[in-house]
């Protein structure tokens, strides 16, 4: 087993710590803006729109552009996985212990 009790101390520990949670932000904020658009109108935003209203976001900009995008790829990924698994649970509730829920938004 590795000892990781010095890896705060590597050169680069800061800089990806920072980034991590300027990911995590931008991507719980993304997750909420598309649960809201869920909840309240009955309808999904879609990657070009999230990174549309992102764009402008301080987490967004203060990472590298195409990071940004990818983390909102991300997102738009895992609702389209969501909403795969809604169908195939309606067609055969069998291949699943329960109806997949909203846990990911």
């Amino acid at each position: 087993m590795r000892d990781i009790s010095h890896t705060k101390n590597h050169r680069f520990y800061d800089e990806i710590d920072r980034l991590c949670f300027l990911s995590k932000n931008l991507y719980n904020y993304g997750n909420y803006l598309v649960r809201q658009s869920f909840i309240f109108e009955n309808n999904y935003r879609h990657y070009y729109d999230l990174q549309k209203t992102l764009s402008t976001q301080s987490d967004y900009q203060a990472m590298p552009a195409k990071v940004s995008q990818q983390i909102l790829m991300i997102l738009d990924r895992n609702r389209n996985c969501f909403l795969a698994a809604n169908e195939v649970y309606k067609q055969n509730q069998s291949k699943f212990k329960s109806q997949p829920r909203l846990r990911w938004i």
